[in-house]
């Protein structure tokens, strides 16, 4: 069974959207093949470089960025205003 590759999707569409803006004669099914193309060459030379591919970063969990609004207002059926 061969495995597969996790193709970054938004970073193909990106770049076929900057191909479409780069060169406006070029029909957008043209650039996203073209996207993908440079996706797969960039997979496949970094497997031959022996390089890893990017990875996405791990975020961290903080929990003090969870503060929800029902804290910071506090009762729920007060009128705080705009």
């Amino acid at each position: 069974m061969k495995a597969t590759t996790k193709y970054n999707l938004s970073k193909i569409m990106k770049n076929a959207w900057y191909l479409k803006r780069a060169n406006t004669s070029m029909s957008f099914s043209a650039c996203l093949k073209k996207a993908w193309r440079n996706e797969k060459l960039a997979i496949m030379t970094a497997k031959i470089e022996n390089r890893p591919t990017e990875q996405p970063k791990a975020t961290e969990y903080r929990p003090e960025l969870l503060i929800v609004p029902a804290d910071y207002y506090g009762n729920s059926r007060t009128y705080y205003g705009d």
